[in-house]
């Protein structure tokens, strides 16, 4: 992303706000449009996957250490979950509607008053599938599944 004094104070702004963790990694005006590109920190990621596993429970793969993490598997189901979550609503609804108004001030105070925003999606089931998979390896790994199995997942 290229840094700009908009892109400059946007980053200020979230870093300032709650919930924590959250980056800005594109900032475009599109016809009149300013499309935000908002994901969790890594730290903050890994916290709200440990969370989401542990509050909505694991794929029904998660404690085979020869499963598949690829396409049609449960736990790429439980990525693309995810992703439509994290995209949809959490970013599209939550945070738009939470910052919205706030983003809007930023943006008039750099000359683009009344631009509406919009958060573009950032998440694709295959980047969190990547996440999960450090994750189970990880669960494999305390739950006493070592070398060469924990390595399969």
């Amino acid at each position: 992303m290229r840094t700009t004094p908009l892109a400059t104070d946007v980053q200020r702004y979230l870093e300032s706000r709650s919930p924590a963790g959250l980056t800005l990694l594109e900032l475009d005006i599109v016809e009149d449009v300013a499309e935000l590109t908002l994901a969790f920190t890594p730290e903050a990621l890994d916290r709200v996957l440990r969370t989401q596993l542990r509050t909505a429970g694991t794929p029904s793969d998660w404690d085979c250490p020869k499963a598949s993490m690829e396409v049609g598997t449960p736990t790429w189901a439980y990525a693309l979950d995810l992703a439509y979550l994290f995209n949809e609503h959490y970013f599209g609804h939550v945070l738009l509607e939470r910052h919205e108004a706030a983003l809007g001030e930023i943006l008039t105070t750099h000359g683009y008053e009344g631009t509406p925003v919009v958060f573009r999606p950032a998440y694709a089931p295959s980047c969190l599938a990547l996440n999960l998979r450090r994750l189970k390896a990880e669960h494999l790994r305390s739950a006493g599944h070592t070398g060469s199995h924990a390595r399969a997942a």
